[in-house]
């Protein structure tokens, strides 16, 4: 496998099934003490779900899966706990958190996930704050799972790249620029070809491989709430990059949705002081 491209290996990787991605730690925790207590509501299930990419991704590959052909997809967290039962959705959490314990420590997991999962979590959290701001209240469910799903493929490529540095053939070597420069241009079509793998709802597919276009499509509320949540993350500093000079009033996103100055400082006040810190870019 090691004679093969890089991007070949990582191709069979996704076929294959092999990529294991980690729960955040501090979510994984979350999930061991619901597993200690009484059996939870769907409420408080759907909640810690809502905060972290990897278990809604685990649950509607469970609610959408080759047992359910024929019926419509789950679009919500809600409706896939609803189809799938409270029992199983907790089988699902506890595996994607077990299933994640498998994925390899090594120099890469430890220097990019933090800011990967501060992203998604301050994207969805942007995304609905925006619906709610701008008026789009009944989007803001949908909004906040499309926020903490839209770069999944950045997760996925993370985990498919630390378990291929740390395979035992010498002469792989990947060094954090040749790390960053993959993740940076193939997570978005390995985040389209995750939504088919794992069956996620097809409507993610819009915000997946639209939300770094040059132009904004003036017809699609979803991807707007989106794109201006990615923005005013990367304006504050969760994720990768920090901007400060994006001026976020100025942006397409903005002007489109018909949102104040005033309402945007408290937006990016929002995200700071969600995460209590701004996430330090990658060294």
């Amino acid at each position: 496998m090691a004679n093969l491209p890089l991007t070949a290996q990582i191709d069979n990787m996704v076929a294959s099934g092999r990529v294991h991605l980690p729960v955040y730690p501090a979510v994984a925790a979350q999930v061991d003490a619901l597993l200690a207590q009484d059996t939870p509501t769907a409420d408080t299930l759907a909640r810690l779900i809502s905060h972290d990419p990897v278990l809604a991704c685990n649950l509607f590959r469970a609610a959408n899966s080759a047992f359910y052909q024929g019926l419509p997809k789950a679009l919500t967290i809600d409706e896939a706990i609803t189809r799938v039962g409270i029992e199983q959705t907790l089988r699902e959490v506890e595996r994607a958190c077990r299933d994640g314990e498998l994925c390899p420590q090594g120099q890469f997991i430890p220097r990019y996930f933090s800011a990967l999962w501060q992203h998604a979590l301050g994207c969805a959290l942007g995304a609905r704050w925006l619906a709610h701001r701008c008026g789009f209240a009944a989007l803001a469910e949908q909004a906040h799972l499309q926020g903490l799903l839209h770069d999944i493929g950045k997760l996925f490529l993370l985990a498919a790249l630390e378990q291929i540095a740390g395979c035992d053939e010498p002469h792989i070597a990947l060094g954090p620029q040749l790390v960053e420069e993959v993740v940076e241009s193939m997570h978005v079509e390995m985040g389209l070809r995750l939504i088919t793998e794992w069956h996620l709802p097809d409507e993610f597919a819009g915000v997946v491989g639209r939300h770094h276009e040059a132009e904004l499509d003036g017809q699609e509320l979803l991807l707007a709430l989106v794109r201006l949540a990615n923005k005013g993350c990367r304006k504050v500093g969760l994720g990768w990059e920090r901007d400060d000079g994006l001026v976020l009033p100025t942006t397409a996103e903005a002007q489109f949705l018909g949102i104040d100055e005033i309402s945007l400082a408290e937006f990016e006040i929002m995200l700071e002081d969600r995460f209590q810190l701004v996430a330090p870019e990658p060294a």
